[in-house]
């Protein structure tokens, strides 16, 4: 049943297998983000996990997302970080210290937070009616566009409504 759900709503005719493996793919990039110790790798390993997320983001649908991650992190924000720590002196052998000290309290926190979501995650779906108002927001009696349903729409009628109410 869960399947069912996930593929018809999530997936957008893409296989699981595909979204999943792009899916590890982001997860490797964001421990190696972690991981680097030149601040110069880890940024662009940070505009490859932002870029990742972004084709992850466009295969399931959602391009205003997609494309959003792609304007404003990867050209503006990363880019900014990558000035900036191209300005700032970091010498070699701080690059070559040894932190090893730390891998067990890591290991140990990471244990701690895996076994906290794991104990408090529910597989099942019970309430999908925040996905179903997002898609079904333009449906409205002074709304002539009531064919596209897509979410440009859907986000764009949701501000109209805030941004109304405010006036």
């Amino acid at each position: 049943m869960l399947y069912a759900i996930y593929s018809e709503i999530y997936t957008n005719g893409y296989s699981i297998i595909w979204l999943s493996i792009i899916s590890v793919i982001s997860i490797i990039l964001g421990i190696f983000v972690i991981i680097a110790r030149n601040p110069i790798i880890a940024v662009l390993y940070l505009i490859l996990l932002f870029l990742v997320i972004s084709g992850y983001l466009l295969l399931i649908g959602m391009s205003f997302i997609g494309l959003s991650y792609i304007l404003v992190y990867i050209s503006a924000v990363s880019i900014l970080f990558l000035f900036t720590l191209m300005l700032i002196n970091i010498r070699i052998s701080e690059l070559h210290s040894d932190n090893y000290n730390s891998l067990f309290l890591g290991l140990i926190v990471s244990a701690i937070i895996y076994s906290t979501i794991t104990l408090n995650l529910n597989f099942t779906i019970k309430d999908s009616s925040w996905y179903k108002s997002v898609f079904h927001s333009s449906y409205d009696k002074w709304d002539s566009n009531m064919g596209a349903l897509n979410e440009m729409t859907a986000i764009g009628t949701k501000w109209l409504r805030k941004s109304l109410l405010c006036l």
